[in-house]
């Protein structure tokens, strides 16, 4: 193919329903078995947005992996559903068109994870097979899609679901989901919904897969997800705060534990992995807080050492980062976060567990500050190491260097500059070189880092031997053997 040939014939125009099934990573992240988890999330959040408007407490989840299959069915309002005066088909427009849907308006949803319904219509769309079953009142309707077309719609006077409320069930199209690799399974379902469930406190979530069943409900909401989260605990329950302006709102729950520090950031009941704003607002209260309050100069790093929390936004307008909703980007979130952990902080400075944590953290802090000591010495004793094994003459009074060095030479280590002496004049120097030390050298396996390394026989010792700490190399050893020499009313060693 000519690449230099540019013209208008070479510019497309896909359909939405095709843009989606070509590029399936815009809208669901991955074209692989994320992809399809993201796809069953998305019909999950348009049902948890009922529950959290206060319509239907209950959502059940089923599976089939042979069929690579899930349905999702809630109990709320149900899509409204019917034909415009324009002619305009609203369920089957809500499935496949895009920029249709309830939440353009915020008074029919005060806080949703999604606003363009974009997340459902690429479901829909990315599936083999898709059917949605709505139940409002008297009338129910049936929509089916088949690889993101249209296969039929009916209404019906009858009770289908036997009450109002949403039906979807969906198998992602192998075609979209090239990468592919795993269908659903029960397990990798029930992880997802436990932390869904975390977010939405007082819903029932029931998940099923043959014989397999579990359900999950959260009555604590986010204190309860923080203490799953934690193996270790170093405090006996999580702290609660909140802080709103009036429109949104921001819950958080924090922990101190001796696992590693973690955060988590949920928007309107949807994780968002890569947190945003409210991140940045969250760290800088904390380290701040904890300044403040303990009246210590600790790193912020230090202070979020072992730190597990989760920061749980209820906003009306979210501003996502992209189509997975993966960071929030609203910047009141910063300050909501600020707020609650300031207060927080607050409350958890009251209690008998503080003084706790803040003298845990100077432990830490000790500690960190004569392992960083440590290897400052370390660093400083290799480079006088390194500058002295440049050089061809050693300076030192108490080496006497063999003519011929290498891994035929042998370093005699004696007590004292007599016993020096009286070596030095039986000794074969061109083989045999001298170090004279005094007494016994310091023990390293009970003196930190920092000790052995400024102690000045080891330096001379590891100077004389061309031993670099934390770089041995055989081939520059200075000598091959070391020989302890001593006298007849010595202990038998010297260190």
């Amino acid at each position: 193919m000519d690449q230099s040939n540019y013209e208008i014939d070479q510019i497309e125009s896909l359909s939405f329903k095709d843009g989606v099934r070509t590029r399936i990573s815009m809208y669901l992240g991955t074209d692989d078995t994320d992809g399809i988890y993201q796809a069953l999330k998305e019909v999950i959040n348009n049902s948890t947005d009922e529950a959290i408007m206060g319509f239907g407490d209950t959502i059940n989840i089923e599976v089939n992996e042979e069929k690579n299959e899930v349905t999702i069915q809630d109990f709320g309002r149900g899509i409204p559903f019917g034909m415009r005066k324009n002619g305009e088909n609203v369920l089957v427009s809500i499935f496949s068109k895009p920029h249709t849907g309830g939440k353009f308006n915020n008074k029919i949803y005060t806080t949703s994870s999604g606003l363009n319904g974009i997340g459902i219509k690429a479901t829909c769309l990315s599936s083999l097979d898709f059917t949605a079953i709505v139940q409002r009142e008297d009338r129910h309707a049936v929509v089916v899609f088949h690889k993101g077309d249209l296969v039929s719609y009916r209404e019906e006077e009858a009770q289908r679901l036997q009450t109002n409320g949403t039906y979807i069930r969906f198998t992602p199209d192998k075609e979209v989901f090239k990468n592919m690799t795993e269908s659903f399974s029960f397990d990798r379902v029930c992880q997802e919904i436990e932390n869904i469930a975390f977010l939405n406190k007082g819903v029932h979530f029931n998940v099923t897969c043959g014989k397999q069943s579990k359900h999950f409900f959260s009555k604590n909401g986010i204190a309860d997800f923080i203490k799953s989260k934690v193996h270790t605990p170093l405090m006996k329950q999580p702290i609660l705060a909140t802080a709103t302006d009036g429109n949104d709102e921001v819950e958080i729950a924090f922990l101190w534990s001796n696992d590693n520090s973690q955060s988590y950031v949920f928007v309107n009941g949807l994780y968002c992995p890569e947190g945003g704003s409210p991140i940045t607002g969250a760290k800088t209260s904390i380290t701040t807080q904890i300044k403040k309050l303990s009246k210590r100069d600790f790193d912020g790093d230090l202070i979020r050492k072992g730190l597990v929390y989760a920061i749980n936004c209820k906003v009306q307008q979210p501003s996502f980062a992209n189509q997975t909703k993966s960071k929030i980007n609203n910047p009141n979130l910063r300050t909501l976060a600020s707020q609650a952990f300031r207060e927080g902080l607050e409350l958890f400075s009251k209690t008998p567990e503080f003084d706790t944590i803040v003298n845990l953290l100077v432990k830490i802090q000790k500690a960190e500050n004569a392992a960083n000591r440590a290897r400052q010495q370390v660093m400083e004793t290799a480079r006088e190491i390194k500058k002295n094994g440049s050089k061809k003459v050693f300076n030192s009074d108490k080496l006497k260097d063999a003519e011929t060095l290498g891994p035929d030479s042998i370093l005699l280590i004696v007590e004292g500059d007599s016993a020096a002496g009286a070596m030095a004049q039986a000794r074969d120097y061109k083989k045999y070189g001298i170090l004279a030390i005094r007494g016994k050298i310091l023990n390293p396996l009970a003196n930190t880092d920092e000790k052995i390394a400024k102690n000045e026989e080891i330096t001379l010792l590891l100077k004389a031997l061309n031993i670099v700490p934390g770089e041995y190399d055989s081939r520059k050893l200075r000598y091959g053997r070391v020989a302890i020499c001593t006298d007849s009313d010595s202990d038998g060693y010297i260190g």
